[in-house]
């Protein structure tokens, strides 16, 4: 018999026993002879469920300390991702209209919170990346922070993990964007902003929208430009 079949029970056992135990992220598993004794398999097999769990994402190994649940991420699909996950621009556009979905429909409920610290501080970034298009930097890290910040204030995890998938998976498929021409990135975020400060949501949607309007004009421009 393959090992795999076996390999793959082992790993149902362990989430089962997870589960069944309630544990939850940061509660430490057995000893690996406890817990293959307690699940009824091969030492070998539980280090391969282990193993593949750990890619997953479900628990984490801490050197020297054992192995441990792991909280909810979305950090393992995005490493799992390929690089060359699209060479045409459709990918690209699906994407980008998901992100669109997502950021524009998120807007009314960041506006409820105008002078929370979230907002406060992408001001500042859009400031900054302000700094690094005027001395001619690269702008994507503070860029992608702005994005993640955003939403933090709305304290729902779930938004959080997917703006950073989308984000991720956006920067590497669509990072060779050109910069909007006349304006630039820093305006275009601190006019999000602003708008969102002054509690008006459909501003902010306007706002939003405007974004992402222009980010597919700009990729579409990168489309034509690729051999």
């Amino acid at each position: 018999m393959s090992r795999s079949p076996i390999y793959r029970e082992a790993q149902v056992k362990l989430r089962d026993f997870i589960k069944s135990r309630d544990l939850g992220p940061g509660d430490r598993l057995p000893a690996e002879a406890v817990l293959a004794a307690e699940l009824g398999v091969s030492r070998l097999s539980l280090r391969e469920a282990t193993r593949s769990l750990q890619t997953l994402g479900v628990i984490e190994a801490q050197h020297g300390n054992g192995l441990f649940v792991s909280a909810f991420s979305f950090r393992p699909l995005i490493e799992q991702l390929p690089y060359g996950l699209a060479t045409t621009g459709m990918a690209l556009e699906e994407i980008l209209t998901a992100r669109e979905a997502m950021e524009v429909g998120l807007m009314p409920a960041v506006a409820r919170r105008p002078d929370s610290e979230e907002l406060a501080e992408c001001t500042r970034l859009a400031g900054k990346m302000a700094e690094l298009e005027a001395a001619g930097e690269e702008t994507i890290e503070i860029d992608r922070a702005f994005h993640l910040t955003l939403y933090k204030g709305l304290q729902n995890p779930l938004v959080n993990n997917l703006i950073e998938v989308f984000w991720e998976i956006f920067v590497r498929l669509g990072d060779a964007i050109p910069a909007p021409k006349e304006a630039g990135r820093a305006a275009v975020h601190l006019r999000i902003v602003e708008a969102l400060q002054s509690g008006e949501p459909l501003e902010a949607v306007q706002r939003m929208q405007d974004h992402f309007n222009d980010v597919r004009v700009r990729a579409a421009i990168l489309r034509e430009t690729t051999p």
